[in-house]
């Protein structure tokens, strides 16, 4: 694309001036001169042709394209200037019928249409009928015909210079109003209702203002179908080091035209993209304020701070690093209003790429160049497309580097690898994701046979991709997994023990290669949380955001292990206190690695934790005996009051009540005196526990 600068690029506005002296360059005189179609979803247009003088450039669009037109339209004239971009307005049929004494209900409606004109002069015309004058009112009556069916007709009521006259509308031949200002506010509602409702198309008219024949060019971009990509590959033959990768861009011309002699280029990228509503008129609402006699006071309007002379050098010196970095890129320095358009632009200067494989080549290269956000290719021949119809065309043709190998995913198939290429690309720019097809050398059929389809991914500059094409049924692998988890490095303090445990997961991968074919095996094997890689060597192994990738060669015939461990250490806190005496005395025999006088330590902390424990049950046993008397007595009382008069059996159970409360008394005296003995001995056990330290 020529490089424009900011004064070749005029911006626009949209108004209503038209300019005398132009001349009228119609649609089929603007022919489309270059497309950028791109995996967006959007498509950039460019029209080209040449004016004299002042000149009106009209060409229509569709309705639905009007606001993108809006959003990204730009003018090119070199050598003139644009006086302004005018369209049709879209105004609200609300808004239209606003300014109107009738509504678009009435107009559909003689009686009610003519109701509102009333005073309006008309002139009625029929069979033997000619008035002339205002109109009252015209009112429905029902009139009964000779075969005794009924119907509905309107009279029309006239104030005319002899007096009221009456006519009915359906005997009437013609009726016009003689008020021009009334037969143009109908015709004008009439007109409103065609172009708003039933338009699928606007006629944009750009006014160019200047001198001479120049040629001009229109550019914006719109909504189109997005350009897919299918690759085709012809994977190396075993021990090969290179195979061939065709790729074909599929477009479509679904605009209204057919595409002639068109300059076509591919963007792949994935742009801001979005539509407003900017051919829809807006209205904003304002607040409502009471009206006040007195004292009206109405602040003044804050229209902001003027810009600080720092903060007008600092934006002009982001401007122009904005700038630099544009034409590094090989784009010009575009106006606020070619943004859009310059950022799916392509420069002149690509970089060819080509090759020829076994499979056809493109029949000149396709250039391509690597932008900061995208990747440009384009076509070095002009192309046809009648509208409807699709197309292919190949956009990258060459020898890649390539490697067959088989890529074991255990959770796509748990006994056999899949058939994959790995394939880097060593070309100038990245290629865009498709689905892909690949093909291999069979000398048995003396040419290409089908392998299997695959999806590649998008394929950055100088990155590698496993593309899976196929199940590899001749190769299989068997899977072992053991977990040890053992315990390290022990610290005591504050009365916490920390113990550090090494978790170590053991996969070992059994893989048995075909009779008669070498295998280059890739085993995914998935990372998990802060497990690291210890076997294999990881710098030998590749590494994705979700697994491992351990490559191997395993021999025709042979059967070879391979051995995948992954360790992880984590600290596991004990507090002390907590532990059983059964705990301590493990800690005090040969648990861990500690030092004698330690284990001396957490024996006596297990002696004072033992006697504790005891104690503890002594308390409980007593606390026993005191809840099963606790619960006789309620018997005993209960027994007492079923006793009417005082007798033998009464005065029993009262010296058995008597015995009781002598044994809780004693009880209790037993349950304060262990009670006393834990305290005592528990604050020696936390005394001790609070001196081990390690």
């Amino acid at each position: 694309m020529k490089k424009h600068t900011t004064k070749h690029i005029a911006a626009f506005l949209l108004g209503a001036a038209v300019f005398a002296g132009s001349s009228v360059v119609y649609a089929g005189e603007i022919p489309v001169d270059r497309i950028i179609l791109s995996t967006s979803g959007l498509a950039q247009f460019e029209h080209r042709t040449k004016v004299t003088g002042n000149a009106a450039l009209e060409f229509p669009v569709r309705l639905e394209q009007v606001d993108d037109i809006l959003k990204s339209l730009v003018v090119f004239d070199a050598k003139g200037r644009v006086g302004g971009v005018t369209l049709p307005g879209k105004q609200p049929l609300d808004q239209i019928f606003k300014d109107l004494p009738f509504d678009r209900k009435q107009l559909t409606s003689s009686m009610m249409l003519l109701n509102a004109y009333q005073g309006a002069v008309v002139t009625a015309k029929g069979t033997g009928i000619e008035m002339t004058g205002k109109v009252i009112q015209v009112t429905p009556e029902a009139v009964t015909l000779d075969n005794n069916k009924t119907v509905t007709r309107h009279r029309l009521s006239l104030m005319t210079a002899a007096g009221m006259k009456q006519a009915v509308l359906e005997d009437l031949q013609s009726l016009q109003f003689a008020d021009a200002k009334v037969r143009d506010e109908i015709s004008r509602a009439l007109d409103s209702i065609r172009s708003n409702s039933t338009s699928g198309q606007r006629v944009l008219t750009v006014n160019l203002l200047g001198g001479g024949t120049r040629p001009v060019a229109l550019s914006y971009v719109v909504a189109a179908p997005l350009w897919k990509a299918a690759y085709r590959m012809v994977a190396p033959e075993p021990g090969k080091t290179k195979g061939f990768l065709q790729g074909w861009a599929v477009v479509e011309n679904m605009t209204a035209g057919d595409w002639n002699n068109v300059d076509l280029s591919l963007v792949s990228g994935n742009p801001v993209t979005f539509r407003q509503a900017l051919y829809q008129s807006y209205y904003v609402d304002r607040p409502e304020v009471p009206v006040q006699v007195f004292g009206l006071v109405l602040p003044r309007i804050d229209e902001g701070a003027l810009p600080n002379q720092t903060d007008m050098q600092q934006e002009k010196g982001a401007q122009l690093q904005r700038g630099k970095m544009l034409r590094a890129e090989g784009f010009a320095a575009p106006s606020a209003m070619a943004v859009q358009a310059d950022a799916m632009a392509v420069d002149e200067s690509f970089m060819a790429t080509g090759g020829m494989g076994s499979v056809a080549g493109a029949a000149a290269p396709v250039q391509s160049a690597e932008a900061a956000t995208q990747v440009l290719f384009r076509f070095p021949e002009r192309l046809n497309l009648k509208s409807g119809q699709s197309m292919m065309l190949p956009f990258v043709s060459r020898d890649v580097p390539m490697e067959r190998v088989s890529l074991y995913q255990p959770d796509t198939n748990p006994r056999h690898p899949l058939a994959a290429v790995e394939i880097k690309n060593d070309g100038e720019t990245s290629l865009p994701p498709g689905v892909l097809t690949l093909y291999e050398d069979s000398k048995l059929l003396k040419g290409s046979s089908f392998a299997g389809d695959a999806q590649l991914p998008e394929l950055g500059q100088g990155e590698k991709r496993l593309v899976s094409y196929a199940l590899d049924s001749k190769t299989t692998i068997d899977r072992e997994d053991k977990s040890v988890s053992t315990e390290g490095q022990m610290t005591a303090e504050r009365g916490v023990i920390k113990t550090a445990v090494k978790n170590r997961a053991e996969t070992t991968y059994t893989i048995k290669a075909p009779a008669r074919e070498d295998r280059t095996v890739i085993i995914e094997h998935p990372r998990s949380g802060d497990y690291r890689l210890v076997e294999p060597d990881p710098q030998a192994v590749e590494v994705t955001e979700t697994h491992y990738r351990i490559k191997t060669t395993v021999k025709a015939g042979e059967t070879k292990p391979l051995h995948v461990v992954l360790e992880s250490q984590v600290w596991q806190s004990y507090s002390i206190d907590t532990l059983s005496a059964e705990q301590l005395d493990a800690y005090a025999g040969g648990y861990g690695s500690l030092k004698p006088e330690t284990r001396k330590q957490f024996e006596d902390i297990a002696v004072l934790r033992r006697e504790l424990d005891e104690t503890d049950q002594k308390i409980s046993a007593v606390e026993e005996q005191r809840q099963a008397i606790f619960q006789d007595q309620g018997r005993v009382r209960e027994n007492l009051k079923s006793l009417g008069v005082k007798s033998e059996v009464q005065q029993k159970y009262l010296d058995k009540l008597n015995a009781q409360e002598d044994q809780v008394a004693q009880l209790d005296k037993q349950k304060q005196a262990l009670s006393e003995q834990r305290r005592e001995k528990l604050e020696a056990l936390q005394e001790k526990i609070a001196a081990l330290k390690f």
